[in-house]
């Protein structure tokens, strides 16, 4: 059955969208997060433990509670990496690390199918086309369906803003603030004016592109503060650091 994609609706309509990351490789996770109401969910392949396999049963895990918009960080822009993570059913992905224009027209070819990208048309058995039974629709709305956000990493990727953004396909541009603050050598120095000062930069010209505004956060005061910013989309939470917080808070309390 043909899904729209929620979150670029959403999004369309001006809406701030509030999403979290799935770093665990558990079903149970997945299903557990979905249930709360988010925008979006992350399904991080970058950082996290899980596998294909994995990504797959935490998709149908969350499809049996939510229709909410299931993403995927893939690990690196990678024609081949992308296309697994579509065909597993994916709503869209994010590519780290993406410096310059032609780097995001690498990823948005390994996202679409000919006439406007190289990606190898499995649609007829994969997944994503039912197996063949949704494999028209999937194919018809792809092109306007799937979310493609950039990560806006490097000092070198903030100067590129403009032409990436121009870059057809590409809906968004998510700044990685730990990985950009290293790009100077400042890795994680937050409060240094030199790397609060890339940070505006990224942030203001991304406002003035046609590409939506991503970013991480961290709890409400500081989330709620980067959408007074001007951010479209937070990244502000994840599975595993919720059991971790909540578990840390509990036993504080008790041991008082």
């Amino acid at each position: 059955m043909y899904r729209p994609n929620k979150l670029k609706e959403h999004l369309k309509a001006g809406e701030k969208a509030a999403a979290c990351w799935i770093f665990s490789n558990s079903s149970d996770m997945a299903e557990i997060v979905a249930g709360a109401g988010f925008d979006a969910l992350m399904i991080d392949h970058e950082h996290g433990s899980g596998s294909l396999e994995t990504a797959i049963d935490q998709h149908r895990a969350v499809r049996s509670v939510s229709d909410v918009t299931v993403l995927m960080r893939v690990p690196w822009n990678d024609t081949v990496l992308i296309k697994r993570a579509l065909d597993s059913g994916m709503d869209g992905i994010m590519v780290p690390s993406v410096n310059t224009a032609e780097e995001a027209k690498v990823a948005v070819a390994a996202c679409r199918y000919p006439p406007t990208g190289i990606r190898s048309a499995g649609f007829g058995a994969a997944r994503a086309g039912g197996y063949g039974r949704t494999a028209r629709s999937y194919r018809d709305n792809l092109d306007n369906d799937l979310m493609i956000i950039c990560q806006i990493e490097t000092k070198e990727a903030v100067g590129n803003i403009e032409e990436i953004a121009a870059v057809d396909g590409v809906d968004m541009l998510f700044i990685g603030p730990n990985d950009l603050s290293g790009s100077i050598n400042k890795l994680g120095e937050f409060d240094d004016p030199e790397v609060k000062a890339l940070f505006e930069e990224a942030r203001d010209r991304i406002k003035a592109s046609p590409a939506y505004l991503g970013c991480i956060s961290k709890g409400a005061t500081q989330t709620s503060d980067l959408f007074s910013q001007g951010f479209d989309f937070l990244l502000c939470t994840g599975d595993t650091g919720l059991v971790s917080s909540a578990a840390d808070e509990l036993l504080k309390n008790i041991k008082k």
